[in-house]
């Protein structure tokens, strides 16, 4: 009988090795891609971060400059002592400003400070081929501040100007009187911005409409790691930062399990096609060799190698198993019509607190039990495979004791032999969760005291103002500043000065009994307390309770009349209507205060409407 061709079983052999390579592959992608995934979140948070960290700096910053202008336009042209106290105050908070200037109305330079290294700004003019002048001019005509892009400072090196336009009253009208400017230099402010960061883990690059203007390491070479931001600056959406990892942290970062697996997976595809290789020819040669004793006991030989083989294959398999089982990622895989479990590694089940039976029991008797509505995640993940879009899925997964664990899973289905499976990656991913909600939390609030911050306060205010317009309901307004506190500085150092305003802090907001009341830190040593529905009567009580706080903190002051640390308050209380805006509370209340402190400090002044002069006004 002649010899069948050994050329089909070859053929399938070689397809087989194909499919189990390809399955290799799959698989060595899948993990690649969830390691590729953390490496972006980091990246992500990161970069998230710094964005925000710039824009809450710029934006403090940005309100010091207003408060000023806001006393400015209030109280008519401050007196040049006054200014300097008011720009010195800002320029020791804030080490990236090169200088805050007024520019006069004719948009000569009239007052700068510091003036050492910024000379030759001394008799700087605002000329119309300036390449600020046009946005110098939106400012004017606005009345709203204004961020520029970079240009060349004349003091030397790139900068940026916040330019404030100013006004005062001139025979019963608002009359343009300059600009306050605020001018920062972009490494400065790059530096203080690196100090929030590892430095040898990330490389950082400020971009303006995509020119490169600091750059903090080496070029970002690596496109898929990188990340780029755009940044919110007042009316300036021309800059963003750019962030990517260094070698160092990808090095890190990186874990040698992909490979890992691509090679035992590779290896033992390819023992087990040369194993079945060896089986065929095995087969051949016993059915070649029946009439002989001496070749059956070769053959028996021959087989028994094979097992051998066979079973060094199946420990190797047993192996990649256990490799799975050492992953803190849970792996599972299961008929997607029966939901009969093929494989599933420890931490599937372990961190549930499920024995591998329950679990397997779970899953296919009553799903709803282990994921809360599993039906309908089961048909998102095949329409998200049919529209090719995202298989990555945030759901709860429920523990033994009944508590819900949080989990991010990356699906995968694979149709095989007229039957659909399902390749779970799940991740318990509370931790990140928890962080992100860690940081929306602590961008509202001011990081030295604790309070809310400027940008919480402008939300809040706006918010409470238009709900008690609709409720027809008042709104209180304290405005407070402690008295003497550069002098108090001046005397005791900055540490004493931050110990005090966290102190101070404090006592606001025990002074507050109702849970809607907010206290927030304006800037500097100043603060605000928005009471919403709350009266004249009621806002005074709660200035008597903030004063009486203060005064049992007994912080000594050594330069104050009164021998401690006080504060003053302006209180202005309103009916929100409709032609009114929350900027006039503001202003109200600023003026209530600067007439507390006019009158002798350590007390608390309600804001009055101009008197009108009866014999000027026939």
């Amino acid at each position: 009988m002649p010899a069948s061709s050994p050329w089909p079983a070859r053929l399938a052999l070689a397809l087989l090795l194909l499919v189990l390579s390809g399955a290799s592959v799959l698989l060595w992608r899948q993990i690649e891609a969830v390691q590729q995934q953390r490496v972006d979140e980091r990246i992500g948070y990161q970069a998230r971060s710094l964005a925000r960290q710039l824009e809450s700096t710029l934006h403090l910053e940005v309100a010091s400059l207003e408060r000023i202008a806001r006393l400015w336009n209030s109280l008519g042209r401050l007196p040049r002592a006054s200014w300097g106290e008011e720009v010195e105050l800002a320029l020791r908070g804030f080490p990236a400003y090169q200088s805050i200037q007024w520019i006069g109305p004719d948009l000569h330079m009239r007052w700068l400070l510091p003036v050492a290294g910024n000379e030759a700004a001394l008799n700087f003019r605002l000329h119309p081929e300036h390449p600020n002048y046009p946005l110098a001019m939106e400012a004017r005509e606005s009345g709203e501040q204004r961020f520029s892009n970079s240009f060349d400072l004349v003091q030397g090196g790139r900068g940026f100007v916040l330019y404030t336009p100013l006004y005062r009253e001139l025979n019963g009208s608002k009359v343009f009187d300059g600009f306050l400017q605020g001018v920062f230099r972009v490494e400065p402010l790059m530096l203080q911005l690196l100090t929030q960061i590892n430095r040898e883990a990330f490389n950082l690059e400020l971009l303006e409409n995509g020119h490169s203007l600091f750059r903090h390491g080496a070029a970002d070479t690596d496109m898929r790691h990188g990340l780029q931001l755009g940044l919110s600056l007042l009316n300036n959406q021309d800059f963003s930062l750019r962030l990517s990892p260094t070698e160092q942290l990808l090095d890190q970062l990186e874990s040698p399990l992909p490979g890992v697996a691509l090679g035992a997976s590779l290896a033992i595809s390819l023992l087990l096609v040369a194993a079945l290789a060896l089986a065929l020819e095995n087969s051949r040669r016993a059915r070649a060799l029946q009439l002989a004793n001496r070749r059956f006991r070769e053959e028996a030989e021959r087989r028994e190698e094979t097992e051998q083989r066979l079973r060094e294959n199946r420990e190797r398999l047993q192996l990649v198993l256990d490799l799975t089982d050492s992953s803190h990622d849970g792996l599972f895989i299961f008929d997607s019509s029966s939901r009969e479990l093929l494989h599933m590694n420890q931490a599937t089940y372990a961190t549930l607190g499920y024995r591998p039976e329950q679990f397997a029991e779970l899953l296919r008797d009553d799903p709803e039990k282990l994921m809360p509505d599993f039906h309908r995640w089961l048909e998102q993940a095949r329409q998200a495979q049919r529209a090719n879009l995202s298989r990555i899925f945030q759901r709860e997964l429920i523990r033994r004791d009944g508590s819900r664990q949080p989990a991010e899973i990356n699906t995968q289905l694979v149709q095989l032999h007229d039957r659909e499976y399902l390749i779970a990656v799940s991740r318990d991913n509370s931790e990140r969760l928890q962080l992100e909600a860690q940081l929306q939390r602590l961008s509202q609030l001011d990081g030295l005291t604790g309070l809310y911050n400027r940008r919480h306060f402008d939300q809040q205010l706006l918010a409470e103002w238009r709900r008690l317009r609709r409720l027809d309901a008042p709104l209180a307004l304290l405005m407070l500043d402690i008295d003497h506190f550069k002098a108090y500085n001046d005397a005791l150092g900055h540490l004493a000065g931050d110990d005090a305003l966290r102190r101070v802090s404090a006592a606001l907001r025990d002074s507050l009994q109702r849970e809607g009341d907010t206290a927030c830190r304006y800037g500097g040593e100043e603060f605000a307390i928005i009471l919403a529905n709350t009266h004249q009567e009621g806002a005074e009580q709660v200035a008597a309770r903030i004063h009486a706080a203060i005064a049992s903190l007994d912080i000594k002051h050594p330069t104050s009349p009164l021998g401690r640390l006080t504060l003053s308050i302006g209180i202005t209380v309103v009916d929100p209507v409709i032609d009114e805006q929350p900027g006039e509370l503001l202003a109200q209340g600023d003026q209530a205060l600067y007439r507390a402190k006019h009158e002798g400090r350590n007390r608390t002044c309600l804001w009055q409407p101009p008197v009108l002069d009866l014999h000027q006004a026939t």
